[in-house]
């Protein structure tokens, strides 16, 4: 999940610019519940969206949490991640920046009584920056990769991903 960042594009869609960080926790939230196991419907009432008796088909596997994760560059999206997320993918973020969001994540995934995943994208990672990452406290690296509809051009940059970070020969 990412917010968004251009004031038009939040705009061009019918909503404040200024709103959007609270839209989307409440869209978490949102979707929380109509991820819950409410075999007749759920309501939910916030301050940007109502509804009654409404159902998401399909859900997760019963008992089971999908996990969210919450990308951006800000403050903002790594407390939001530490608060409501299931993960944290710092974008475009390297060196002491970096390492002051993955601590203010930490921060608030603690203070939530929650521990989190960091992502990073395919095309970026190797073992060094892997380690780095472990060294910053990641026990999890959720690996993401631009969409394609090829699957040899996925599985090639999967195959390659796999030989920077030394899990094949």
């Amino acid at each position: 999940m990412r917010v968004g960042w251009l004031k038009e594009e939040i705009e061009a869609c019918g909503v404040e610019f200024d709103s959007r960080g609270r839209r989307a926790d409440e869209q978490l939230a949102v979707l929380r519940t109509l991820w819950g196991d409410h075999s007749q419907g759920t309501s939910y009432h916030g301050e940007f969206f109502n509804f009654d008796d409404a159902m998401c088909c399909p859900k997760p596997i019963a008992g089971e949490r999908l996990p969210v994760h919450i990308g951006g560059h800000s403050g903002a999206a790594a407390r939001r991640a530490g608060r409501l997320g299931d993960g944290f993918q710092p974008l475009g973020v390297t060196g002491p920046r970096l390492a002051s969001l993955i601590e203010l994540m930490r921060e608030e995934a603690s203070s939530a009584g929650r521990d989190l995943s960091l992502g990073h994208a395919v095309s970026k990672i190797d073992a060094e920056r892997a380690g780095g990452l472990v060294d910053q406290g990641a026990d999890r690296i959720v690996l993401a990769m631009p969409p394609t509809t090829d699957i040899e051009q996925a599985k090639d940059a999967l195959s390659a991903c796999a030989q920077r970070l030394s899990l094949v020969s």
